[in-house]
């Protein structure tokens, strides 16, 4: 899915939950398609893009002084 793509279709949001361990029922999914699919939009707008977008924790020596 591309970052301009927001539509999401029922099979992804299904994945989405399967992927989680939550069951949902098909009609529950039905019914409130487009809450999970637009919350989901919002989730990946919010995701990052890529990886080595985060500072590495090298520089971080734990230690008690």
């Amino acid at each position: 899915m591309s970052d301009n793509d927001s539509a999401t279709s029922e099979a992804e949001v299904s994945a989405v939950f399967e992927y989680a361990a939550l069951t949902i029922s098909p009609d529950r999914l039905a019914a409130n398609y487009e809450d999970y699919s637009s919350t989901l939009g919002l989730i990946r707008q919010a995701s990052v893009a890529g990886l080595g977008e985060t500072v590495p924790a090298v520089g971080f020596k734990a230690h008690w002084v």
